[in-house]
């Protein structure tokens, strides 16, 4: 049953089977939920109106949802949509979404599976920071950046392929992915920023995974990121395909680099370790409701 409540004669806002909307302009916009949902399915219309957006937050901390079925009408997912739905494990984004807000799927840490559109262009900051439990992902081939900390502390995270259009990857994009151990980046990367690959944590000190090696073109950022963080390089010539291993860069080099690291680092392991206290703290608690 859908039920209405007129606003300015011509917007609503409503509730069907658990949701939350508002309609403006002839479009639909999932605002929230009521309950405690496990299953969620984002209807194709609200009454007569297409869904085409689910808002900021809507879904914020809804740690008793493990799966939602999103319509193919939805065009952009605000920030925080997701954050810390510590239950959700497989997500399929539709073909037509064109839009990922900010921390969307940060500390949904059972998420093991999602599917990313062709029609995404950017993945914003913290996107999916610490999703503990994604192992691998082929990224969109028309994606051209990747955002802050978007997979900082996929710990779990070993192979990830990103598509020849990228264009620059942020500050710790791939920060305390433990046991991301090799990546290619395609000539077309213009910037890769500070800690953006390579780099752990051990408290307050940044760690560099010294059998890190990335592959890329002669002449690349790619390659230049490797030799100033003193990171294995796997060079294929453009002409004669051959492939090369450099060395990593000297010593002082890499003493020098160091002393650029604190600020990054410090506060990327902080915001890291209180989501991982408030996700302990939640599991804590649904014990707790489970055993009584």
């Amino acid at each position: 049953m859908v039920n209405y409540i007129i606003m300015h004669g011509v917007n609503f806002i409503g509730k069907n089977n658990g949701l939350l909307f508002s309609v403006v302009n002839g479009e639909a916009t999932v605002t929230g939920y009521v309950g405690q949902p496990d299953s969620v399915i984002i209807p194709d219309f609200f009454g007569c109106y297409p869904v085409t957006e689910l808002r900021d937050n809507a879904f914020y901390n809804c740690d008793t949802l493990t799966k939602i079925n999103i319509s193919q009408n939805v065009r952009k997912i605000g920030h925080h949509c997701f954050y810390a739905c510590s239950a959700l494990e497989r997500v399929e984004l539709p073909m037509k979404l064109n839009e990922l807000g900010a921390g969307c799927f940060c500390g949904c840490d059972r998420l093991e599976y999602i599917v990313l559109p062709e029609s995404i262009k950017a993945l914003p900051e913290s996107c999916f920071r610490a999703c503990f439990s994604l192992e691998n992902l082929i990224l969109p081939d028309e994606l051209e950046s990747i955002g802050e900390f978007c997979f900082s502390d996929c710990e779990s995270m070993n192979d990830i392929s990103i598509g020849e259009n990228i264009r620059s990857i942020g500050n710790g994009a791939f920060f305390m992915c433990h046991k991301l151990n090799s990546i290619h980046i395609p000539s077309t990367c213009k910037i890769i920023g500070a800690q953006a690959l390579g780099y752990d944590s051990n408290g307050n000190e940044l760690v560099r995974n010294e059998k890190f090696l990335i592959t890329g073109e002669i002449g690349s950022v790619a390659q230049v990121y490797a030799l100033e963080n003193g990171f294995g390089f796997l060079a294929k010539s453009e002409t004669t395909e051959a492939f090369i291993t450099l060395a990593s860069l000297k010593e002082s080099v890499i003493e020098n680099h160091e002393l650029f690291l604190s600020g990054i680092a410090v506060l990327a392991a902080f915001i890291t370790v209180v989501i991982r206290c408030l996700i302990l703290h939640k599991r804590k608690i649904n014990d707790k409701k489970l055993s009584k």
